[in-house]
């Protein structure tokens, strides 16, 4: 399990399950106790979800330091503004296209990050598989990969599924990945795949044959 970090007033905050709501500003903390350990209460504000109000025992907030790589996701967005203003001249419209893909099949930095641990490195991108191609699902993606507020505003749903279709693929192709580097360690994947969405455990088993 991904041990709690001390949470104080003021820090940046990342959701390890949830990347696509972005970096948020500690508000309020609370001591308190949860399932008889030490906890805290966090209010959160994350730039694409808003307040939350989180346990840190669960393990799953972790602090982003100023100096640290972190998947930034108004830096996509603002990549995405430089990417159309390319596009409208002709010479670079198609180095802006090719660009415009690497974003959107982009696997999030907590999951590619080799300073983390495998085992999380593991667990974020099991839970990658909360998204699919219905409504919500393809919406939550694409706030996450563009960092856009409604990516509505920018990609027709056709072209959002388009993408959604190449990302999914490098989200196997990078299990898959991860899988062989687990299988020459000591790493026990029972705990990760008790926490990891139906879907992801049935995609584990299919690509660790």
């Amino acid at each position: 399990m991904t041990e709690a970090v001390r949470i104080e007033f003021g820090d940046q905050i990342r959701h390890r399950t949830h990347p696509e709501w972005g970096t948020g500003s500690v508000a309020k903390v609370e001591d308190t106790v949860a399932g008889g350990k030490p906890s805290q209460k966090v209010t959160i504000r994350f730039p694409n979800a808003g307040v939350k109000v989180i346990q840190s025992v669960s393990g799953t907030l972790e602090r982003v330091d100023a100096e640290a790589p972190a998947f930034d996701d108004s830096s996509a967005a603002d990549l995405i503004e430089e990417i159309d203003r390319m596009s409208q001249d002709d010479l670079l419209a198609p180095v802006a296209n090719r660009k415009l893909v690497e974003i959107m099949v982009a696997i999030p930095e907590p999951c590619r990050d080799p300073f983390r641990s495998l085992g999380d490195r593991i667990e974020a991108t099991l839970a990658l598989w909360r998204f699919d191609e219905g409504g919500s699902g393809l919406y939550d993606w694409a706030v996450m990969q563009t960092g856009l507020d409604d990516p509505l505003t920018r990609f027709n749903r056709h072209e959002l599924e388009e993408h959604y279709k190449r990302w999914s693929h490098e989200r196997e192709q990078h299990l898959k990945r991860l899988l062989q580097e687990a299988a020459s360690s000591t790493i026990n994947l029972e705990p990760l795949l008790a926490k990891a969405p139906d879907v992801a455990r049935r995609t584990l088993q299919r690509v660790h044959r």
